[in-house]
């Protein structure tokens, strides 16, 4: 069975714990050979902006790995500008999507045979 999950990260910036276990599940679908992607949505890119930022924090290093594997997919672009952190999304270089009036499309991995988790 294909299984392929696209998680949705909501989290706060003050909600670390939600963000870091987005990515321990990702890591550990990964491992399993389960094909996983991470989109950072809503009050999501600021727990983006953190994780690429706060280096002596341990979920840093799972975000760097995640990154280089290619899991994170994308931040939302309108999230990005309207909560001011665009310019730390932006170094990050990872893509920003817009799809949908700014903001990144779950039809488009539904349809890509993805079942969204959000968190």
């Amino acid at each position: 069975m294909n299984q392929k999950f696209v998680i949705f990260v909501h989290a706060k910036e003050d909600e670390g714990a939600k963000a870091a276990h987005a990515l321990l599940y990702a890591k550990e679908l990964d491992e399993a050979g389960i094909e996983v992607k991470i989109v950072f949505d809503g009050a999501g890119v600021k727990s983006l902006a953190a994780l690429s930022t706060n280096t002596d924090r341990p979920s840093h290093q799972l975000y760097l790995q995640l990154k280089d594997k290619g899991i994170i997919a994308g931040v939302c672009e309108f999230c990005s500008t309207a909560m001011g952190v665009q310019e730390q999304v932006l170094a990050t270089g990872i893509v920003a999507m817009n799809e949908i009036n700014g903001h990144p499309s779950i039809a488009k991995f539904v349809q890509e045979g993805y079942t969204p988790i959000v968190m």
